[in-house]
């Protein structure tokens, strides 16, 4: 194990937003979106230590090799990565050839055209059949260095049907819904089915208190809150690491905040596929289902 964090604890506890920073967003051949995930990514394994023998990473919803919430990790470790979304078009599958072959170029390192061989692949995931696709790809082992779910549906029922069959991400990244209730556990249903999903964009994944219930009932802590999207949770074996967000703070449920955010992190012209749709209505909401 490669643990660098030292004593700790006689430190003062850190705090990752002072570490948001966006390092290889321009590392392919089409910048990368960017969240300032890079820096607090590398900084909490920086601090928890990587075990060099088994590294991996478990992604849902990426098509490209260099555009992943876990670039950063995959980037400096090389982990053997788990990664798919429900869809693949030929564009993002000739983009990561070229990217892999810019990163080999740029780097002069050429161990990067092994990610030629750990490419994203298509499958649409159920909470009824991820174990089996984790089993198939992973083996017998269910320590995951990051697990990050990202499905803009039924994320919350994937999420604990893995952490149930006792897989144990150290880092573990949920996507949430900034837009619904924060003090109410809401989620899409549990179905395989969409039909009836209402047309307004804001209607996808959990509430904030649902993923963090769920977090939290399985020994994490919240140490970041990225933007509009992501919650950051680290095991609890590392929770004297790090302070916690106050989500209050970094709730990004106006466009005003929303907009402060891309200007400060994002890439110039980026908008939300979201941004324009109205506010949830009464009749969007009963769309949910409590969890």
């Amino acid at each position: 194990m490669d643990n660098t964090y030292g004593l700790y604890w006689i430190n003062k506890m850190i705090d990752l937003k002072e570490f948001r920073k966006n390092i290889y967003q321009n590392y392919g051949v089409k910048e990368c979106p960017h969240y300032s995930e890079d820096g607090v990514i590398l900084k909490i394994f920086k601090e928890i230590g990587v075990d060099k023998k088994h590294k991996k990473i478990v992604e849902f919803g990426e098509m490209r090799v260099l555009g992943t919430t876990t670039r950063s990790f995959r980037i400096k470790y090389f982990p053997y990565a788990v990664y798919f979304t429900q869809k693949i078009d030929l564009i993002s599958k000739l983009l990561n050839i070229f990217d892999i072959i810019k990163i080999t170029i740029f780097t002069k390192k050429l161990k990067y055209l092994s990610f030629l061989g750990n490419m994203p692949f298509e499958f649409f995931v159920t909470p009824k059949n991820i174990i089996n696709i984790l089993q198939e790809k992973l083996g017998k082992s269910k320590e995951i260095d990051i697990l990050t779910i990202d499905i803009d549906s039924y994320d919350y029922f994937v999420a604990k049907v893995i952490l149930e069959n006792n897989y144990k991400p150290r880092l573990l990244i949920l996507e949430y819904n900034p837009f619904l209730p924060i003090d109410i556990p809401l989620s899409c249903p549990n179905t395989r089915s969409l039909d009836n999903k209402p047309k307004n964009k804001k209607v996808y994944g959990a509430s904030y208190l649902a993923m963090d219930n769920l977090a939290t009932n399985y020994g994490y802590k919240l140490v970041h809150v990225s933007g509009f999207c992501n919650l950051f949770y680290i095991s609890n074996e590392y929770s004297d690491i790090f302070t916690s967000p106050d989500i209050n703070v970094e709730l990004t449920d106006s466009d005003e905040k929303v907009k402060k955010f891309i200007d400060i992190f994002c890439q110039k012209g980026f908008v939300p596929s979201w941004m324009e749709e109205e506010s949830l209505s009464k009749s969007d909401l009963t769309y949910f289902e409590r969890v």
